[in-house]
């Protein structure tokens, strides 16, 4: 079980506004082309206050096997203060994923495609589908902050590896700061991480939809196929494929 601290992120607030204020200009154009200037200009400095009102909340999970859970926890906390800043303004949660899925798009496509093809062959390596196998052997849950994590290995030809989520932190952060009703959403994030990175994710359930389980499930070399059993979510994210077709 590895622990988890409230309050880590105070110290660097800075580093942090700094980082999702790069984040906002690159949907900038997006928010001037949907709202005019003023109203995109209102909506970014209320996103940056929503986030700095965030930060000092959002849990940090201590160790190695916390690392990309801090990560997801943080593009969370980001996607939250988006919404609330939205919200504010009388915009729907949908208007707001588009938003989101843009920018971590956008962000995702700065990382040097050699250093996404190293990230998918360690992925996916043999050290790697070792330690999944054997914590599956084991039956292993494991506690880390407020995740709970059982891992699953498949057959090859269904999935590769996997993991169910059977407690979430990102849900947990959401709910408890505003954002229930956008935590479907946030979920979504996965589609662009996976699609960049080439996790092969696979995935029908969250929590946030209201099932038992988060059913995670990754395959070398497959398309991204995530779904949400929430109607809106599921509406926003074919409205974002159609205009990607």
């Amino acid at each position: 079980m590895s622990n988890q601290v409230i309050g880590y992120y105070k110290e660097k607030k800075g580093t942090l506004l700094k980082d999702f204020d790069r984040i906002l200009a690159l949907v900038e154009n997006s928010l001037v082309k949907r709202y005019g200037k003023d109203i995109a200009s209102r909506l970014k400095f209320s996103a940056l206050q929503e986030y700095e009102k965030l930060i000092p909340e959002i849990p940090f999970i201590e160790g190695r096997r916390g690392k990309p859970l801090n990560q997801f926890l943080i593009i969370t906390a980001q996607e939250l203060a988006a919404y609330h800043a939205m919200k504010k303004s009388g915009k729907s949660p949908g208007e707001t994923w588009e938003l989101c899925h843009e920018a971590l798009r956008l962000k995702l496509a700065e990382i040097a495609k050699w250093k996404k093809w190293l990230m998918k062959f360690l992925f996916f390596s043999p050290p790697v589908r070792m330690i999944f196998k054997m914590r599956a052997r084991k039956k292993e849950k494991a506690r880390l902050g407020d995740f709970e994590i059982e891992y699953l290995v498949g057959h090859g030809s269904d999935f590769d590896f996997g993991v169910n989520y059977i407690q979430c932190s990102n849900l947990k952060f959401a709910s408890e700061h505003g954002g229930e009703e956008f935590a479907p959403y946030i979920c979504m994030s996965d589609i662009a991480l996976s699609d960049a990175l080439g996790w092969g994710l696979i995935r029908t359930k969250t929590l946030a939809d209201g099932c038992g389980h988060c059913d995670f499930r990754f395959k070398k070399g497959a398309a991204t196929q995530i779904t949400s059993q929430t109607s809106g979510v599921q509406e926003t994210i074919d409205r974002i494929q159609k205009a990607k077709d």
